[in-house]
């Protein structure tokens, strides 16, 4: 689930691309009929040419400025204490790291189409690459930014997508340690969600979200009254 619209502003970008797309081969195939020049054409096509490439950058730029919004809000608002006792890698700047990526992996191609053009001097060559770098491009980065989006949550509850019980401690959870007894672990980390029948296994938490997502895995096995294994693990659901 997304707490943010991000789907529909990807899908309104998207259609704007489109839109810009049309109007551009609709008035050319208009100045087509008007029977220009070829220095006439050629000035038509570079004006095209830096009004798309101009349209790229604002795309990307966009796209950028709309995924920190939420990237602050839930950076902010993030629950420290849950973040340091069971998922602290998420006190990296990774969202960040990808930020500078996706511009990086977005622009290289842009820029490298573009200085080959410059070289060949064909502006007919460089539309007929800008137009389709449109859509290629342009949903890639949106795309991307979608997935960055819906791991923003995790900041504020890195269990936004797992099932616990209600009285779960889950800043209890560096504390938990092998030979504990079943009472010491109950006091511990509160009830489980699920005890096997020959009660020998209790599952603290399981995925509980739907669509793409992180989740929590978390079960303990005993040999009589003692702790023996410690299973937990971070999965992705998609």
């Amino acid at each position: 689930m997304h707490d943010f619209p991000s789907d529909l502003i990807n899908l309104f970008i998207v259609c704007l691309e489109l839109f810009f797309v049309c109007i551009d081969v609709f008035r050319f195939i208009k100045f087509q009929k008007q029977l220009p020049t070829k220095k006439e054409t050629l000035r038509y096509l570079g004006f095209g040419l830096l009004r798309v490439t101009l349209f790229l950058l604002a795309v990307a730029l966009a796209s950028l400025v709309l995924s920190l919004i939420p990237y602050f809000y839930y950076w902010v608002g993030r629950n420290k204490e849950l973040i340091e006792a069971i998922r602290p890698e998420l006190n990296s700047d990774g969202p960040l790291f990808i930020f500078a990526a996706s511009i990086f992996l977005f622009l290289f191609p842009l820029s490298v189409i573009l200085a080959a053009i410059l070289v060949i001097k064909k502006i007919r060559i460089a539309l007929s690459l800008v137009f389709p770098m449109i859509a290629i491009f342009g949903a890639s980065f949106l795309l991307m930014i979608t997935f960055v989006f819906n791991d923003f949550k995790y900041y504020k509850n890195p269990l936004a997508d797992t099932k616990v019980s209600e009285s779960f401690k889950p800043l209890n959870l560096p504390l938990l340690k092998e030979g504990m007894a079943k009472e010491e672990v109950l006091n511990l980390l509160g009830d489980p969600i699920q005890i096997s029948k020959d009660k020998n296994s209790f599952y603290y938490a399981e995925e509980g979200g739907y669509g793409e997502y992180w989740y929590f895995w978390l079960s303990l096995d005993f040999e009589g009254n003692s702790l023996s294994l410690i299973n937990k693990e971070w999965a992705y659901e998609d």
